[in-house]
């Protein structure tokens, strides 16, 4: 049993690493520029509105430059939330289908024991397989939502919502 713990281990550190290289290449590619544009644009706020405009026309101007930065948080916790939760489930159902095998003269018969294992582990593999197979599509649906529109929104004062997660 305990060589089976450390072949699931091993599994599932392969797939966190995997998901963790993806999202930092998404932050780095996508979040930090979306990040860099949403700063500008508020500076922009404060140069357009700054000295004549009030002060609520520079808290909308500045919180429209900040939807979009944080609507892709959003979208990709979100996304990350809904991948783990899969690759949860395909494990615990892993789990469920081999305790449903198991009958109480297999218990003490090592050989029948080791075939529940190596067909739990089996199963487990199969299941981080399909969720290593889903890595590519979830960046996809993540990247797909974060087209950024070219430079700023500018300045956000007319209230127009750019291109964004496909809205405006």
């Amino acid at each position: 049993m305990a060589d089976l713990q450390s072949k699931v281990t091993q599994l599932t550190s392969q797939i966190e690493g995997q998901l963790t290289t993806m999202v930092d290449e998404i932050e780095k590619q996508k979040l930090r520029p979306m990040g860099r544009n949403m700063h500008s644009c508020i500076v922009s706020c404060y140069d357009k509105i700054g000295k004549s405009g009030r002060k609520e026309q520079i808290e909308q101007c500045a919180q429209n430059c900040q939807m979009p930065y944080q609507q892709a948080g959003q979208v990709t916790q979100q996304e990350i939330g809904n991948f783990q939760n899969r690759l949860q489930n395909g494990m615990m159902q892993c789990q469920n289908d081999a305790q449903a095998m198991v009958t109480p003269d297999m218990q003490g018969d090592e050989k029948k024991m080791r075939q529940v294992e190596n067909n739990l582990f089996k199963c487990i593999e199969g299941a981080v397989g399909k969720s290593k197979a889903e890595l590519g599509p979830m960046r996809q649906r993540i990247e797909s939502r974060m087209v950024v529109a070219g430079g700023s929104n500018g300045g956000g004062d007319s209230g127009e919502k750019k291109g964004w997660f496909g809205r405006g």
